[in-house]
């Protein structure tokens, strides 16, 4: 199965999101190094990857980010992503996808 998907595709999904009433205020993306999902992506056994929204320390919306093995099930014993940073406080000055 294929994830990757067209521009039109991100635009629309993106900005439904970013446009949708109940969700006014919250954070719009999350961003990491490349280095961070290269480690978790390195670990033996890494299939897939799942992320997982949840709230940071300062109740913002953030992302946790796991590798996922051949079963399914998330590697919580390896390297586990998180303490992104988030936009509207660091965000891309110019992106179709805000």
């Amino acid at each position: 199965m294929s994830n990757i998907i067209n521009l039109t595709q991100a635009e629309t999904e993106t900005h439904a999101y970013q446009n949708d009433v109940q969700f006014q205020g919250l954070t719009k993306s999350c961003a990491m190094d490349k280095s961070a999902y290269e480690q978790l992506l390195a670990q033996p056994g890494v299939e897939k990857v799942r992320t997982y929204f949840s709230l940071d320390t300062n109740n913002m919306l953030s992302i946790v980010v796991v590798g996922v093995d051949a079963q399914g099930e998330d590697m919580t014993s390896g390297v586990i992503l998180g303490d992104s940073e988030h936009c509207p406080y660091y965000c891309p000055s110019n992106s179709s996808l805000m």
